[in-house]
């Protein structure tokens, strides 16, 4: 078998799963009123949140067990790593932190020419987050 075949098949049985799926939930829909627990059963199931979430630490290293932690441990590594004390001992920074020890506390260089450059060649019909992959 060639690989165009191959894809072929694979996009043939990708139209017949979404074309049974189709057929399923017409089905559904129509027999709503006899049989309500079979809608709600495949109401439940497309609705069941994937539980394969991964653990996640906390500033401490320790792993977060509680879902407040959980929903907290972004934020918290976020405020450690922009913050002006990083939480490290001392001679325990990353060799990459090392290196720029005398850079972290000087302002960035920002030159006017260069800023105004960048606003005229700016694309009003891109969203905000696509203007700097265009530069």
């Amino acid at each position: 078998m060639t690989q165009e075949e191959y894809k072929g098949l694979v996009r043939s049985c990708r139209d017949d799963i979404s074309k049974a799926k189709a057929q399923l939930e017409l089905r559904l829909a129509t027999v709503v009123r006899d049989n309500k627990k079979c809608f709600y059963k495949h109401i439940k199931n497309k609705k069941k949140a994937k539980e394969n979430l991964q653990s996640l630490l906390d500033v401490r290293g320790q792993i977060a067990t509680k879902d407040e932690e959980n929903a907290e441990a972004p934020n918290m590594f976020f405020i450690s790593a922009f913050s002006s004390q990083t939480g490290y001992s001392q001679g325990s920074e990353p060799a990459e932190l090392e290196d720029r020890e005398g850079e972290q506390n000087k302002p960035p260089i920002i030159q006017e020419e260069a800023v105004n450059d960048l606003l005229c060649h700016l694309d009003a019909y891109k969203s905000m987050g696509g203007q700097m992959g265009s530069m």
